[in-house]
């Protein structure tokens, strides 16, 4: 009996790591130049497609909020695709 139950939970642990391999496949990235910023509805744009930025986007090197986004920046964004829209989960100035 203790071994169907080891089973099965370790089953459960290869399931639960199996779709958190899953939940981070759907994130990409980009790199290009700021073309765009929209204080209204927090996006910026890159190639002519909207990344919307919110509360619990990362900024990182000089970056520290949304004000810092400047047209001609060069940056590198890391975001997941909701509902249609793109979503940063991270966004960085590009060497």
């Amino acid at each position: 009996m203790k071994k169907a139950s080891l089973l099965r939970f370790g089953v459960g642990l290869l399931a639960a790591s199996m779709i958190g391999v899953a939940m981070a496949d759907d994130d990409r990235d980009v790199e290009g130049v700021i073309e765009g910023v929209d204080a209204e509805t927090q996006t910026v744009r890159l190639g002519g497609v909207p990344y919307y930025l919110t509360p619990s986007t990362d900024y990182d090197d000089d970056l520290n909020d949304f004000n810092d986004l400047r047209e001609g920046q060069r940056v590198e964004i890391d975001y997941v695709e909701r509902e249609g829209r793109r979503i940063v989960k991270e966004i960085e100035l590009d060497d």
